[in-house]
């Protein structure tokens, strides 16, 4: 009977012992964690750096296209101005012109200077005649060919000849 209880006690033992056999293997001493937690701490810090270089290069990338956009809108901004002044004087040069043959067409008989708007274009002819003295408009506006005096009025009111006529 003893060797039966034996026999029968190192199986209980070994089914008693089996989970020691297959638990985890004990941790690493305290010194190996902390290690660890160095390394994973040390890999967070280079990764931090690496996204600190990376804000800053881009930073700088913009900072330079800021500029450039800056300058170029200065550059635009001049030549936008150059261009108005340019327009202002050319509006004043063509405003001159057009006293100069005003002073011509006033200086007219009104039947001449109704048969030379006659022939000039339409908003042309208005332009003088707008700038014209009343009465010596009235009289080149009689002399003219009705439909192109009438025209020309149309052009001096703003009022553009509608199409098709009703």
């Amino acid at each position: 009977m003893k060797n039966r209880v034996a026999a029968m006690g190192i199986p209980l033992l070994l089914i008693a012992l089996s989970p020691l056999a297959f638990a985890a293997p004990a941790q690493e001493p305290s010194l190996p964690a902390s290690r660890s937690n160095m390394s994973i701490s040390s890999d967070k810090a280079a990764e931090l750096a690496q996204r600190e270089k990376a804000l800053q290069a881009e930073e700088e990338r913009l900072q330079a296209l800021r500029k450039e956009v800056d300058e170029k809108i200065a550059r635009y901004e001049k030549l936008l101005n150059e261009l108005t002044e340019r327009e202002k004087k050319d509006r004043g040069e063509e405003s001159e012109k057009i006293d100069r043959l005003v002073k011509l067409f006033e200086g007219m008989p009104p039947e001449d200077a109704a048969a030379r708007l006659g022939e000039l274009g339409e908003e042309m002819a208005s332009q003088i005649l707008g700038r014209m003295k009343e009465r010596k408009a009235a009289a080149v506006l009689a002399a003219m060919d009705p439909k192109k005096s009438a025209a020309v009025v149309r052009r001096m009111a703003g009022d553009k000849k509608k199409f098709p006529a009703q």
